[in-house]
């Protein structure tokens, strides 16, 4: 039986601060960093905040765009807000990232559209991990591996 799967729908790079994201359609995953040109990458080397991977469905009920959340992968068909910290997937053929712990809204949510920080509460994407680089393209396939048993396991934060 496959294991539950999804599809890449949008990559985004982070370029300067304050600036929008810039939609590719491929990007190159670096192990251990994030993607290639993503000012997360060079900030934080082996952080937790390597990629932030976002669920399309969650954009639609903010009622966002790609970008605006300053997620890197935009993903349909996949609850990643349900996932636990650990995951692993596969990004198209080669990629492997681990999820690492939710991504928990901070007040900036609010320049986008007042009330946006209490909506976005349990849709703010994951943050995640690479594992195993290589190039991940829009439109491939995204597929759930196994769960790192050794992962730490975050404190879902509540709601203020």
């Amino acid at each position: 039986m496959d294991s539950p799967s999804g599809t890449i729908r949008a990559l985004l790079l982070a370029q300067e601060r304050g600036t929008p994201m810039k939609r590719v359609p491929e990007a190159e995953a670096m192990e251990g960093q994030g993607f290639a040109g993503d000012r997360h990458a060079k900030k934080k080397p082996h952080g937790k905040r390597q990629l932030l991977l976002l669920d399309e469905a969650s954009l639609q009920t903010l009622r966002l765009t790609p970008g605006e959340l300053k997620e890197n992968v935009v993903i349909a068909g996949l609850p990643l807000d349900s996932l636990p910290a650990g995951q692993r997937l596969a990004l198209g053929a080669h990629v492997v990232v681990e999820l690492t712990e939710p991504c928990v809204p901070c007040s900036k949510l609010e320049l986008i559209r007042p009330g946006l920080l209490k909506e976005s509460w349990g849709q703010r994407g994951q943050l995640a991990k690479v594992l195993h680089g290589g190039t991940v393209r829009e439109g491939e396939r995204v597929r759930l591996l196994d769960v790192n048993p050794d992962a730490p396991r975050p404190i879902r934060p509540k709601l203020p």
